[in-house]
């Protein structure tokens, strides 16, 4: 029982949830009650995206034992992915009933309450993780995202201490570099903010095992898959309406969200997995190209249906009554043949910004996983220009399909863009999606806080002022 459940956590450590799956439901075979069997495999429920399956395990467990801490916090954890924040919060206040030690439940709250906007509870709670582990550092990162330094700040000065004098491992120097990073600019000190952004990205990316040629391999096959593919008609009016988001991670995905779910028929989806998830198990072949079956399996009109009914069936653990859900994966630029092809109707909307701009952003950013082309400038200029001539090629293929949001103009001319953007969604004009900021969906990304504020221009030319020290994007872009 213990092998299996090493070897399951093993599995779920590489991302291998197939196998890991299958060695939790082995175990169990042993000893069909061992609560942490349950809890593994229900993490693995969460990560395959079968919601329900991890939630009936969850409830066994805490069934069995209203003492288990983890499925508490792992039940939080789900609860917070599908945006039912209230609940989340619940499940770690419980969990911190049963442990008032454990700095991992005082950074989930952190955590639940960045995302509904409670900055000063996240801020507290992260506190309240480094009290009881000060090399918690993920919750001094997630503290320098909502506060705005100056020289006297106290964080400021303990980030200092800690990267001078505290024995760190490298992914908690990584987030001490990003966060100190952040704190000097906002002291105006760019030439130290522009070194930590250096040490810590050549830090992040000596610990990611990531080669930049897989993924323009990938877009090239796509570009080849998709010349010649034809959309055929299945369409249905009564399902839920798709409103698609994408482009570049910091292009301006979140704020565009948030104006769009500011409106009473569209609910706030966030950055959901499902459409990666569609095309990781059914069409990409070793991360480097797509299978060989693609023409076979992209024409035949039961399987599309099939993947269809996969991503219909996931929104509705959402539970929402709205007309419209948004799809904010910014990633999904890579999949739009994917979406014509099973949602011929769906609104994609395409956020754009200055290279520079959108790079040096990205390059500021640490984020949870996924993104690991940002981690060095040479790889994110290769990408950004790939990504550029794959979304050249889409909008070639579905011109009607597809409308640009300059992040620039938006700024500009908000409410011109904003009407635009409304006018494309096939939405009646409501007021409130100026008052975009005062909407309350969650957010679970790096903008939170910057998208919960009025339309601001310090972004624009942001770049202007790191030009002399991050070079490869100067010179590249």
């Amino acid at each position: 029982i213990i092998l299996y459940n090493l070897i399951g956590s093993a599995y779920q450590s590489t991302g291998d949830y197939l196998n890991a799956n299958k060695s939790f439901k082995d175990g169990l075979k042993f000893d069909p009650s061992n609560l942490a069997l349950m809890n593994n495999l229900a993490m693995t429920y969460k990560n395959l995206l079968k919601y329900q399956l991890a939630e009936k395990l969850y409830v066994k467990i805490l069934d069995k034992n209203k003492n288990y801490i983890n499925a508490y916090i792992n039940y939080g954890n789900l609860k917070r992915d599908l945006n039912s924040f209230s609940e989340a919060i619940e499940l770690y206040e419980k969990a911190l009933e049963l442990s008032k030690d454990s700095p991992v439940i005082y950074y989930s709250l952190a955590l639940a309450h960045q995302g509904i906007g409670n900055f000063d509870k996240a801020i507290f709670y992260s506190n309240k993780t480094l009290e009881i582990n000060p090399k918690f550092t993920r919750a001094d990162h997630l503290i320098s995202q909502s506060t705005k330094y100056t020289i006297n700040n106290n964080h400021y000065k303990n980030l200092k201490d800690k990267l001078k004098n505290f024995d760190l491992m490298s992914f908690e120097a990584v987030d001490l570099y990003f966060s100190l990073a952040k704190a000097e600019e906002d002291i105006g000190n760019i030439k130290e903010a522009s070194d930590y952004l250096i040490k810590g990205n050549n830090l992040k990316k000596k610990l990611i095992n990531y080669n930049l040629s897989d993924e323009i391999s990938l877009f090239k096959d796509i570009k080849d898959k998709f010349s010649n593919q034809k959309i055929f008609n299945n369409k249905n009016e009564n399902e839920k309406k798709i409103i698609f988001i994408l482009g570049m991670p910091r292009s301006g995905t979140s704020l565009v969200e948030q104006i769009i779910t500011s409106h009473s028929e569209v609910y706030g989806g966030g950055e959901l997995p499902i459409m990666s998830n569609i095309i990781k198990y059914n069409f990409v072949k070793s991360e480097k190209r797509l299978i060989e079956d693609f023409d076979k399996i992209i024409n035949d009109p039961l399987s599309i249906n099939n993947f269809k009914s996969e991503y219909l069936e996931y929104i509705k653990n959402f539970r929402f009554k709205e007309k419209y859900i948004t799809d904010k994966a910014p990633l999904n630029f890579r999949w739009i043949g994917f979406i014509k092809t099973l949602f011929p109707d769906a609104k994609i909307i395409h956020c754009v910004r200055d290279p520079k701009n959108n790079c040096l952003s990205m390059f500021k950013n640490l984020f949870e996983g996924g993104l690991n082309f940002t981690y060095n400038q040479d790889d994110l200029v290769k990408y950004y220009n790939h990504y550029n001539d794959l979304i050249s090629f889409w909008k070639n293929k579905y011109p009607d399909a597809i409308l640009d949001v300059q992040y620039e103009n938006l700024i500009s001319d908000n409410e011109i863009q904003i009407k635009k953007i409304i006018e494309f969604c096939n939405l009646t004009w409501e007021d409130e999606c100026l008052t975009f900021h005062k909407n309350r969906s969650p957010i679970k990304t790096m903008s939170t806080a910057q998208a919960r504020k009025p339309i601001y221009k310090s972004s624009v030319n942001a770049f202007e002022k790191f030009k002399n020290y991050l070079t490869v994007i100067e010179k590249n872009l």
